[in-house]
């Protein structure tokens, strides 16, 4: 997965979402029929790793190994009590969460290192533009960083000409290193714990030419070279045919490489509600396997003898389960798509062995088995919305089940057909209904995006997509090898050309593309423990549960804005005046993060109206709540002022200058603490930092001077 934009709300928020974690396994259970426990398994198991991300300080490996060995008494002790069991679930998830940790354990860059020599062998290229190409590099050796500091991976930003790079060549060359970005604002997204967790411990840029050191990739890389060389080879027949911006798009959902698509359609289609369509996921995993599923089993009915005497319905899972292994290895093995591809594995194998395909209960195993082997993956933006909207078409797909199998069928031909006809639509739009506002929940919390017209993008989008765009796309790989692909792909691009079209007619509507300040992390986990009660269903107070939950989630731990924000690097200061807008210090181009603090709250860019900040060259100052702010810019350095104010910030170090009554805040404070925030209430003024709510675990670190 790439970085992502996700946030939270603040650390209200944090502490919420840590008591809801802990909560959930003690107050579930009470109404949990033993029979339903399986389904709610991976409920229980995310809420243990939830529970261990929320600590502040790192468990010992012992309190984990104790807390397993306890899961494993309860679970034996039970006697199919579901109390015990849902706890014994809970406990794995603690623990696996604390093993995973321990066993991925990278060491992290602590300062900027300006001249760094790197040795190493390239593992993926991402290629942003021509002249600028995201390296991950597994390292063999860097010069001017300590021995404890060394990363087992640096993700390197290169320049220039890099065409002749692939995947396994050792190269060498010097670079900028820079420790993990850290969150914007504290209880905001970790950047740090994502890029620890894919074992990243390090960013930078490289100053110099690449050299390579060696050509001949080591055999753990062949692999992944063939596929590169594969992905690539593909792009170029894909170029040839599309021209640009649509053959970024199909290179895009054949090859998952997103980087080349142009910024306006991405906005496009996620102001739509269509973005899910860039992403290869459970939507694409589940055309291309299933896509060949229906195809092998068609031809294999053409033979009397086959289809009377052999089990081709197994024999058409088994290639659909080939098929889709290759795609999610044609496509970079991403996050999202190794996980589209457990669930789909899982539906197909139940074919095999003789099982319901579509059921609760192979989502809930294929959850179990995410959440064991990747844990951090409770905390992903994407595992929840793919698990969400799954959830929701599962328990969708069983209740129109078991109504078409109540229904009477009609003895006249025109009467059936024009019912089925009926309910194919209202499928869908309960379909795209059901998916968009399950999705929705982690995403709202997540992104604060609202696609208000996502359901009609979609019931127009998703039958382009899937009777068009996605067969034309897997026919056109396997035309590539006798160089008949462009006709597949000509019929592609017309497929792809229709859903921008109509995409961009969609964002022409009122309200499209609405944004909202993020829910907050206990509002998203009642809403998902109200979708979950609805899907699963079935228990004891069911609907005073569904009619509590909601207005639970609206009006539990209201969450206070910070009424200043400052970035890590002081470059991104804002205010908050009396009319709740942020007012950013600079005007023009928006930083990194205070585009994300605006995001947060639903806004794209800064207010301008009543702006507080009075500036000249070297102060600015702004009145919050009846406390003074003075801002001292770096050009005030030389002269060393000490302005009479409240709040006193300065984007140079103070060193011990200024120190009185005031609350001082210099740069020296934000790069020990990472992002601030201010609060006033009352005429107090309370400070929180991100590093305090990061706490001291394996992802975070201490910052020491540069070398």
């Amino acid at each position: 997965m790439s970085l992502s934009e996700a946030d939270t709300t603040g650390p209200a928020a944090a502490k919420g979402h840590a008591a809801l974690s802990w909560a959930l396994p003690r107050s579930l259970p009470m109404v949990l029929p033993r029979q339903q426990l399986f389904l709610w398994s991976p409920v229980f198991l995310a809420a243990g790793i939830w529970a261990y991300f929320s600590l502040t300080s790192e468990p010992s490996l012992m309190l984990a190994a104790m807390c397993l060995l306890l899961s494993v008494v309860l679970a034996l002790l039970s006697r199919g009590k579901a109390l015990p069991l849902a706890l014994a679930i809970f406990l794995t998830g603690f623990s696996v969460a604390k093993i995973r940790t321990e066993t991925v354990h990278t060491p992290m860059l602590q300062a900027t290192t300006d001249v760094a020599s790197v040795t190493g062998t390239i593992s993926k290229i991402e290629r942003k533009t021509a002249k600028r190409q995201i390296l991950i590099v597994d390292v063999s050796e860097i010069t001017n960083v300590p021995a404890n500091e060394v990363p087992v991976k640096l993700r390197l930003t290169a320049f220039g000409e890099t065409s002749n790079l692939t995947v396994g060549d050792m190269i060498k060359v010097t670079a900028r290193l820079r420790p993990l970005p850290r969150p914007v604002k504290p209880g905001s997204f970790d950047y740090t714990r994502q890029l620890y967790f894919m074992s990243i411990g390090a960013t930078g840029e490289t100053t110099g030419e690449i050299s390579i050191e060696e050509k001949n990739a080591s055999l753990q890389y062949l692999f992944d070279r063939f596929f590169a060389s594969l992905r690539s080879s593909i792009h170029q027949k894909i170029s040839t045919v599309i021209p640009e911006p649509l053959s970024s798009f199909a290179n895009a959902l054949i090859t998952g490489d997103r980087s080349a698509i142009p910024r306006p359609i991405n906005d496009s289609l996620q102001k739509s509600g269509l973005a899910h369509i860039l992403s290869i996921s459970g939507l694409h995993m589940a055309l291309v396997a299933g896509g060949v599923f229906a195809l092998v089993r068609a031809l294999f009915a053409l033979s009397p003898v086959l289809a009377l005497g052999w089990p081709i319905k197994k024999y058409a899972a088994a290639a659909a389960l080939v098929v889709g292994l290759f795609y999610m290895l044609l496509a970079d093995s991403g996050s999202a798509t190794e996980r589209s591809y457990i669930m789909i594995a899982i539906v197909f194998f139940a074919i095999i062995v003789d099982r319901p395909a579509l059921s609760m209960h192979n989502l809930a195993l294929a959850g179990i088995v995410i959440l064991l082997f990747q844990p951090e993956q409770a905390l992903s933006a994407s595992f929840q919305m793919s698990f969400m909207a799954v959830m929701g078409l599962a328990a969708l797909f069983e209740w129109w089940s078991r109504r078409e199998r109540q229904t009477l069928v009609s003895p006249n031909v025109i009467s059936r057909l024009w019912t089925k006809s009926c309910k194919a639509v209202l499928l869908a739009v309960l379909t795209s209904i059901v998916a968009g506002l399950l999705s929705g929940i982690p995403a709202a919390h997540h992104f604060g995006r609202l696609a208000p017209y996502s359901v009609a993008a979609n019931a127009v989008a998703l039958p382009i997509t899937s009777f068009v765009v996605m067969p034309a796309a897997l026919l056109s790989v396997f035309s590539m090898p006798i160089g008949l692909e462009w006709l597949p792909l000509t019929i592609m691009q017309f497929g792809l050309d229709l859903t921008v079209k109509w995409s961009d007619w969609v964002n022409t509507w009122p309200g499209s593309g609405l944004r909202l300040p993020l829910l907050s992390a206990q509002a998203a986990i009642a809403l998902a423990v109200a979708a979950a009660l609805v899907s699963i269903g079935r228990f004891r107070g069911l609907w005073i549960g569904i009619a509590a939950l909601p207005v639970i989630a609206v009006n539990i731990m209201p969450v206070s804005s910070p009424d200043m924000l400052l970035d890590d690097k002081l470059q991104n200061i804002a205010v908050r005046s009396m009319d709740g807008e942020l007012h950013a210090l600079k005007q023009g181009r928006q930083g990194f993060a205070l585009k994300k603090w605006l995001e947060s709250e639903g806004k794209s860019e800064s207010s301008p109206r009543e702006r507080p900040w009075a500036c000249d060259q070297k102060i600015c100052v702004a009145t919050i709540k009846g406390k003074k702010v003075a801002v001292l810019k770096r050009e005030a350095e030389t002269m060393k002022p000490c302005p009479v104010a409240d709040i006193l910030i300065a984007q140079y170090p103070l060193r011990r200058s200024c120190r009185g009554l005031m609350t001082t805040i210099d740069r020296f404070d934000v790069w020990r603490n990472g992002a601030h925030a201010l609060y006033i209430t009352e005429g107090k003024i309370r400070i929180e930092t991100s590093k305090e709510l990061q706490g001291n675990r394996p992802w975070t670190y201490v910052s020491r001077p540069k070398s």
